[in-house]
């Protein structure tokens, strides 16, 4: 029976197989969530239990919900460019529910259990090597460092970085802006490939609990 480790992992996998088929992408790429159909373009990954994704096209603009119950499932958009050429990618997000990690205590697996954001943004980089795909992971942590690097619990292949921190912000909108490129560097030592693919997921499947958080103006594939 698989574990909840390998079934992320072979969830990964999949998902870097699906992104080596990504077409070049048009740049850059915008992401607005300002109409009703804006994701027919997504694919949805489920890991454990589904979250509730949705658009709210005419209200702040448009941006997309998340809604989270005991539940890992993220979306994804395949798209194919050169983040040596392209490096920028940049988006708002807002948090209005922190996963509750307290909860995390009455579970017996570890530390994998606080392995919770309310907001996450991915990176995917795929390779035809499979096992050896790379993904830069950003996340808003509530009590983690900005800036710190880590690498995920389930898999030494993505690294997460701290892009927002704290709950200063939680019912603000905050505006991110990352060099993808610099940041593969400093994750893992050396030059990205192509991006294939880029993810959010809003999860609560290791602590039980809840969250809530909001995405809007995603652009991907620029120069500053």
């Amino acid at each position: 029976m698989l574990n909840k480790r390998n079934i992320y992992i072979l969830t990964f996998l999949v998902v870097g197989l699906i992104a080596l088929f990504a077409y070049t992408a048009r740049l850059p790429k915008m992401f607005p969530f300002n109409r009703q159909n804006a994701l027919d373009e997504w694919e949805e990954r489920v890991f454990k239990n589904r979250v509730l994704y949705s658009v709210e096209p005419r209200r702040e603009g448009g941006y997309l919900l998340a809604q989270s119950k005991d539940a890992s499932s993220g979306l994804m958009h395949r798209l194919k460019f050169n983040p040596k050429q392209y490096p920028m990618i940049s988006w708002e997000w807002k948090v209005i529910k922190f996963p509750d990690k307290t909860k995390a205590k009455q579970l017996k697996e570890g530390w994998l259990e606080k392995d919770d954001y309310a907001a996450r943004v991915y990176v995917i980089f795929p390779s035809w090597f499979i096992v050896n795909m790379k993904c830069i992971e950003y996340v808003w942590a509530e009590d983690l460092p900005e800036g710190k690097i880590m690498t995920s619990p389930y898999w030494k292949n993505i690294k997460l970085i701290v892009a927002e921190s704290g709950r200063d912000n939680k019912g603000k909108w905050v505006f991110e802006e990352r060099n993808i490129y610099e940041d593969y560097k400093k994750a893992f030592g050396r030059s990205p490939g192509s991006v294939g693919a880029i993810a959010l997921m809003t999860d609560t499947d290791n602590t039980l609990s809840t969250a809530e958080a909001q995405y809007t103006a995603i652009r991907v594939g620029y120069k500053k």
